[in-house]
């Protein structure tokens, strides 16, 4: 659960949350906002999933709208960026982790109600809307920024996308 919350920390803007993550890289704020722009911002890297995975314009638009269905079936709404933004998608598997773990330590049993469809809903959002456009966004990443902080980041995106797909039992 933490995991997903330090990564959607890590591709949003490296502002005051971000740092609160990250506090020992303050003294890189500058640097930090720099490279952020220009990865991200100058548009050298989407950190859309959709730009990765839609092949056209109607495709998008249906993407955008079944990410914005699971976030409405848990009354979420994306937090000042598009549904499919990277650091949205990765906060909103940590909040469904916390959901299930919340279940289960108010009472109920990991295959209780509540648990079991936060669970179901963690496998499903990682394997129909994060797990492809995660990677292929780290890998851009990586063949813009082979160092640094963003590689580094990505990088361990990477691994921890494998172990989420061992964990959840499927392929890319």
């Amino acid at each position: 659960m933490a995991a997903y919350r330090t990564f959607a920390a890590a591709f949003a803007y490296p502002d005051e949350t971000f740092f609160a993550h990250f506090p020992a890289l303050a003294a890189e704020r500058c640097a930090l906002a720099a490279e952020y722009d220009r990865l991200f911002r100058a548009g050298e890297a989407w950190l859309y999933g959709a730009e990765y995975t839609a092949q056209h314009e109607f495709q998008r638009v249906q993407l955008l709208a079944d990410i914005s269905a699971f976030y409405r079936a848990f009354a979420v709404q994306a937090e000042g960026d598009r549904p499919d933004a990277l650091a949205n998608e990765l906060a909103f598997m940590h909040y469904l982790i916390f959901k299930r773990l919340r279940a289960v330590a108010r009472g109920e049993t990991p295959e209780g109600a509540k648990a079991a469809v936060c669970r179901e809903a963690e496998k499903k959002f990682f394997s129909e809307h994060l797990s492809v456009p995660a990677q292929k966004i780290a890998e851009k990443i990586l063949t813009l920024a082979p160092s640094g902080f963003y590689a580094e980041i990505s990088r361990e995106l990477l691994a921890f996308l494998e172990s989420e797909r061992e964990f959840f039992g499927h392929s890319p």
